[in-house]
């Protein structure tokens, strides 16, 4: 399988020439979080499969009791996007 092309800039990521509007939240919003935690949230809602399909996004949406989380990929120290998140951020 092919290593995917990744580029996250300040409004978007880029995965393979398919693109999607992010926001991006550095840590510190919750104490139970860790601090150095960079989420990468779609602007969207739900990133395209394109890119769902070559990162490690989570949803932790729960229907049944009608919470509806955005995708998004949470980064930390040492996972291969974090540095490009972090500068992005900034």
């Amino acid at each position: 399988m092919n290593t995917p092309t990744i580029k996250i800039t300040s409004k978007f990521i880029i995965v393979n020439g398919k693109r999607a509007g992010i926001q991006i939240n550095a840590g510190g919003w919750v104490k139970t979080a860790p601090q150095d935690m960079i989420k990468v949230r779609c602007k969207r809602g739900v990133f395209p499969a394109e890119i769902r399909n070559a990162l490690k996004v989570t949803n932790n949406s729960d229907m049944r009791i009608d919470y509806f989380e955005g995708d998004c990929l949470r980064l930390l120290p040492g996972d291969a996007l974090y540095d490009q998140a972090k500068a992005a951020a900034q």
